[in-house]
């Protein structure tokens, strides 16, 4: 039985077990929550690691109060940091998507704040997912030439290719209640915590084998395939280094100018 380094000191994300639980906190506040290599590395160790923890059944992952995640990082991406998310490993995003949707714990999304683009593909990818009733929901790359690529498979599995492409197009943030309705979210709640905890309650009376059978049953009815994941990371690299898109991110992060706003 593997054991968890919950002791272990991360730079983007709080870490700690209660039981048959862990608890994965997203931690960039001053860059709202926003995802990095270093981020996604971290989220993939933990995750790894508790594949090997075999008391564990549950994951919940939470950001705060105001974001739960915003997507990429921007910023990393436009002073061209190592940290940039498609810098060094641009697969790695994807098989973080790809590890949540499979690993063999049930893994709860505990929604508060704001949701938008890559922080989308965190929730389209959980088990459950509990949504505060100030929540909201949003893909904006659009906007800026991109298309969330590695986030639609998992979006697709969630909600279905129709209201996938949807959000894709509006580009702007949907309310809980809404998300609620096309399936995004599982339950809308202004208790959040309390929701959480009666999920556990069910969820721990649970086999880990039966957790295990249930996901990886389920998987096969909706086959991603090997080859989704060459073409969607292949997508998203081919636009994130054309010379439009790098300018359009350049002048949000240094301007606040939206491209039609140039």
């Amino acid at each position: 039985m593997g054991m968890m380094q919950v002791d272990k000191i991360y730079n983007t994300i709080l870490v700690s077990q209660q039981r048959e639980v862990i608890h994965i906190q997203l931690n960039r506040p001053k860059q709202n929550n926003s995802i990095n290599a270093v981020m996604v590395n971290e989220l993939l160790e933990v995750l790894e690691n508790t594949k090997q923890n075999t008391k564990v059944k549950i994951i919940i992952l939470s950001g705060n109060e105001n974001q739960f995640c915003t997507g990429m990082d921007f910023e990393a991406v436009v002073h061209q940091k190592d940290e940039a998310l498609m810098s060094q490993q641009p697969d790695q995003y994807y098989n973080l998507l790809q590890t949540i949707s499979e690993i063999d714990k049930v893994v709860i999304a505990k929604v508060e704040g704001k949701v938008n683009a890559g922080g989308l593909g965190l929730v389209a990818a959980s088990d459950i997912v509990i949504a505060g009733n100030q929540a909201t929901f949003g893909l904006s790359e659009a906007l800026f030439g991109l298309l969330p690529a590695c986030v639609l498979p998992f979006l697709i599995q969630r909600v279905g290719p129709q209201k996938a492409k949807w959000l894709t197009l509006i580009t702007h943030g949907i309310t809980a209640e809404r998300a609620y309705e096309i399936g995004l979210v599982d339950v809308v709640t202004d208790e959040i915590s309390n929701q959480v905890r009666k999920n556990l309650l069910r969820l721990s009376r649970l086999e880990t084998n039966t957790i295990q059978e249930i996901k990886s049953y389920t998987a096969k009815l909706w086959i991603i395939k090997d080859e989704t994941k060459i073409v969607a990371v292949n997508k998203l690299q081919s636009l994130i280094e054309s010379e439009v898109v790098q300018n359009n991110i350049k002048n949000f992060v240094e301007k606040g100018e939206y491209p039609w706003e140039k």
